[in-house]
């Protein structure tokens, strides 16, 4: 899995649209679109999703295929 898919899973999983995770994340959600396409992104920019998605519960691990999702979701009581 690339990460863009990451990221993009995670935020459906989370149940955030793509536009509450790049304003949670600090990035414009135009890069977010781009990055879940496909095209790549810089580590900052990454790192501040992986941030906002880690909120939510969502967390992955690199591996020699790519990365492994792994998603708990907080309860919202």
């Amino acid at each position: 899995m690339k990460i863009g898919e990451v990221i993009s899973r995670a935020r459906r999983a989370a149940g955030l649209k793509q536009k509450e995770l790049a304003a949670a994340a600090g990035v414009h959600v135009q890069t977010l679109k781009r990055l879940e396409g496909g095209s790549g992104a810089g580590y900052s920019t990454v790192r501040a999703l992986e941030k906002a998605l880690g909120k939510a519960g969502a967390s992955w691990t690199e591996t020699e295929d790519g990365y492994d999702l792994h998603v708990v979701l907080k309860s919202k009581k």
